[in-house]
């Protein structure tokens, strides 16, 4: 998909970078299909939806693998887009040289928390937040003690996400374990179901992932054990009805937008942004009646009481900005 804008003329500049608002070209470049069910397909919605909103030009290349985003990031330098989104922690090394190369182009890093003077940015969620919202559901609902991870690559995302996980598994069931999987591999099902049986077997009960496909395999794997799982990301309830509880929503149709409406309304800075319950893009999914209402009380209690605490300290920060 490749749609090209008029020229463009109206332009600011802001902080050394020259923004260029009139008839906005954005492409977003995405590791995997954008059917995944996950990630990928997550951040195509959302550029759709303010492709949708403003009228905005976009360009989506999907399955851009490490030894050819340099190629592609250059191609859509070359074809005048004003922001290129790469959507995955890996394209963060990068994208440092390119936005060297390019210092006309704005870039932001999806998932890596890098930024670069003018024109490199990152977004990125809370992720401790976010997994300890999965660790306060693990460990409410845990009959055996034992919780599991899957997860497709060890990275500073997904390490943040187990820190909070184990937090907020302690704090609600000190006695509760967390088992973590490193399969080293995002679109492999089969390995994903394989090392969710590997950890049923040692007596984990309530299993989740960060695994993106992969992922949909340990949800199997849950499925033909009979015990609970957590879908990731996005509400993955269809993929077993009675078997994912919740799912933990890192919102990346909503990253994606934000990254695009900063832009239009010339505020994106080099900096890394981060977001969590405040901005939306960080929440449970519903449980459509497989928790407990009075479990399920306690732990919406819980993420309204983090989302009040992370509006508290943002506050606090914007007032230290002031003075």
């Amino acid at each position: 998909m490749l749609l090209i804008s008029s020229t463009l003329s109206c332009s600011n500049q802001i902080k050394g970078y020259v923004f260029k608002t009139d008839g906005i070209r954005i492409a977003l470049v995405v590791p995997g299909p954008i059917n995944d069910s996950s990630w990928n397909e997550a951040a195509y919605k959302g550029l759709k939806r303010f492709q949708e909103d403003y009228k905005a030009k976009i360009a989506v290349v999907e399955k851009v693998s490490l030894d050819d985003a340099k190629d592609i990031f250059s191609e859509l330098a070359e074809r005048k887009f004003n922001l290129i989104i790469a959507h995955g922690y890996d394209y963060g090394r990068i994208l440092k040289k390119m936005a060297r190369m390019y210092p006309e182009v704005f870039f932001c890093a999806n998932g890596a928390q890098i930024s670069q003077p003018p024109n490199l940015c990152s977004f990125n969620f809370k992720d401790e937040q976010y997994g300890y919202l999965l660790g306060v559901v693990a460990g409410l609902n845990t009959s055996t003690n034992k919780t599991g991870i899957v997860v497709g690559k060890k990275m500073p995302s997904v390490e943040n996400t187990i820190i909070g996980m184990r937090q907020g598994l302690k704090s609600v069931n000190p006695k509760a374990d967390l088992v973590v999987s490193y399969i080293n591999d995002w679109d492999n099902i089969v390995k994903g179901k394989e090392a969710g049986i590997a950890q049923i077997n040692t007596g984990v009960d309530i299993i989740t992932h960060l695994a993106d496909t992969s992922g949909i395999g340990v949800i199997k794997a849950a499925e033909d054990a009979d015990i609970s799982a957590i879908g990731a990301i996005v509400d993955q309830h269809d993929l077993a009805p009675s078997t994912v509880i919740t799912s933990g929503l890192q919102d990346a149709s909503q990253l994606v937008y934000l990254t695009c409406e900063y832009y239009k309304e010339m505020i994106l800075e080099p900096v890394s942004y981060r977001f969590g319950l405040k901005h939306q893009v960080i929440d449970l999914a519903p449980s459509y009646g497989n928790i407990d209402p009075t479990v399920e009380t306690k732990i919406n209690r819980i993420k309204n009481e983090l989302a009040d605490i992370e509006v508290a300290q943002d506050e606090l920060s914007e007032r230290k900005v002031r003075k």
